[in-house]
């Protein structure tokens, strides 16, 4: 039975891959993906996430549906763009199931910014997954506008999403090694190119584990791991820069291998890339290399 359901995460991951790979290189996206840690959300962050959404012309949607108090994560972060500058900022608010209504779908009509808040991220993708909202929050990004979140907004970037769940888990501890099988991914929004997954609160929290479990069980994954108070902002050229108060961890095994596991599911590899970029360095996404700024 574990055999089997190894064999099944792995083939999603593959399938979920193979399908984002396709979408994305029809997309061919004007726009910015603007991915916050999570933890404290900086004027410094926020004013560069009201720039690139219009500026003084900026017209920002929150999605707060990750969180269980959505009215007041939503309420909270549309004040937050207003008193940096953005010309109106509005949220979505729906049972789950109800979302695509023409008054909801209104509210992207001239959006420059989404934004999606803190939470659970397994929540999030299942009120928007396979909507018409997502597509239009997909139309946005194409059409050069900039699409951001923290924290669970984070995760739901990449195609594998991680879910913070731990199959492994024992006594309340989790991801207390580097394990097959353990981490558990789901699907995400594939905002990111599709041999990405996304992290968060990564240093803060010590979830290095589980990212690198999630990428070295998944060959072809390059994982980035977003830490608090700190934005990933990847623009049209495929390249992401870092802006904030801490760092982003890039972990990358395309030159890796052999990648083999012990009688006890703990992962093993040679030749993986770290790289540790701090505010002003770049990652190029497509090459796989980085930019540091001296």
């Amino acid at each position: 039975m574990a055999t089997y359901k190894k064999m099944k995460s792995v083939l999603l991951a593959c399938v979920l891959f193979v399908a984002g790979a396709s979408a994305y290189a029809q997309e061919n996206p004007k726009g910015y993906l603007f991915i916050i840690g999570g933890g404290d959300r900086t004027d410094q962050v926020i004013s560069r996430f009201v720039e690139l959404a219009g500026g003084k012309n900026a017209h920002i949607v929150v999605i707060p549906l990750a969180s269980e108090e959505a009215l007041d994560a939503a309420q909270g972060q549309a004040a937050h763009f207003k008193r940096l500058g953005a010309a109106s900022a509005d949220w979505v608010i729906f049972p789950k199931g109800e979302g695509d209504t023409e008054t909801n779908l209104a509210k992207f009509k001239n959006a420059g910014g989404v934004f999606f808040t803190g939470g659970d991220q397994v929540r999030l993708t299942s009120f928007l997954l396979r909507t018409r909202m997502l597509e239009e929050i997909r139309r946005i990004y194409r059409e050069g506008g900039v699409i951001g979140g923290t924290s669970a907004g984070a995760a739901i970037m990449s195609k594998v999403m991680i879910t913070g769940d731990d199959r492994m888990e024992v006594n309340g501890e989790s991801f207390t090694a580097i394990r097959s099988s353990s981490v558990v991914t789901a699907e995400g929004f594939g905002f990111l190119p599709p041999n990405i997954v996304a992290d968060q609160h990564f240093l803060m929290r010590k979830r290095e584990n589980r990212l690198i479990s999630v990428v070295l069980e998944n060959p072809g994954l390059t994982g980035i791991g977003i830490d608090e108070a700190t934005a990933f902002i990847v623009g049209p050229d495929g390249v992401g820069e870092v802006l904030g108060n801490s760092l982003v961890s890039i972990y990358d095994t395309s030159h890796a291998g052999p990648i083999t596991r012990d009688e006890r599911g703990h992962l093993a590899a040679r030749g993986i890339t770290l790289h540790l970029l701090k505010s002003g360095d770049k990652y190029d996404l497509k090459n796989g290399t980085a930019e540091i700024n001296k």
